[in-house]
């Protein structure tokens, strides 16, 4: 990791997720990257070894009126910023600001989404604003001044979701966005993975008889 980061990445989510955070936390951190991928050149530069440490843990915010100096210090030092989202999340002020935070960094480009329930675009709908997963500051660009703009941004998730990637695919998908590398890469990586297992299950099951 660059000397600059502390952090691999920063997860920002609403309490209410706080399920899907922890599973998050876990998934990246005991992440065994492909060797042959260690040390690749990528859009963030070198691939490394492992994805650890990730910034999860943060004070209960409901009585403060900014996000202080340790969440504001931790999003400077953090590669990556994942946004969990959600509708609780849409309607989090201090997610929306953890996003306006990581955009003032000029690291727009940096974040990524799984989205773990609600409707995309479901705030262009009437009345059904509520269904909204994507906070304000993923759906409008930053203007030159640090504001957000009335331009729509496209933001683009990795989904949980029943029926679309499923947690195992959204997590190689947001691996390999933070990587710099294929999703194909990492998913021909797993299937020798699960082959393997299945091979050493077997050979055990043939010894034991």
């Amino acid at each position: 990791m660059p000397e600059e980061y502390r952090y691999r990445a920063f997860i920002s989510y609403s309490h209410r997720d706080e399920r899907w955070a922890t599973w998050l936390h876990k998934a990246l951190e005991t992440y065994r990257v492909p060797k042959r991928l260690i040390g690749r050149e990528s859009p963030h530069g070198p691939v490394p070894a492992r994805l650890a440490p990730v910034f999860r843990d943060r004070d209960e915010l409901a009585s403060a009126t900014n996000l202080g100096e340790t969440l504001s210090r931790a999003l400077a030092e953090s590669q990556f910023q994942i946004v969990i989202c959600s509708a609780a999340a849409a309607q989090s002020r201090w997610v929306n600001e953890e996003i306006l935070t990581f955009k003032r960094l000029g690291r727009e480009d940096r974040i990524f989404s799984l989205l773990v329930d609600g409707e995309p675009g479901a705030s262009l709908v009437p009345g059904m604003a509520e269904l909204e997963c994507f906070p304000p500051a993923l759906l409008h660009a930053l203007g030159p001044d640090g504001e957000l703009t009335t331009t729509r941004a496209e933001p683009i998730a990795a989904d949980v979701r029943e029926g679309k990637d499923g947690p195992h695919d959204a997590r190689l998908k947001i691996i390999a966005g933070m990587l710099g590398v294929g999703l194909d890469d990492l998913k021909r990586r797993e299937a020798q993975r699960r082959r393997k297992r299945m091979t050493l299950l077997l050979a055990g099951s043939f010894t034991g008889m």
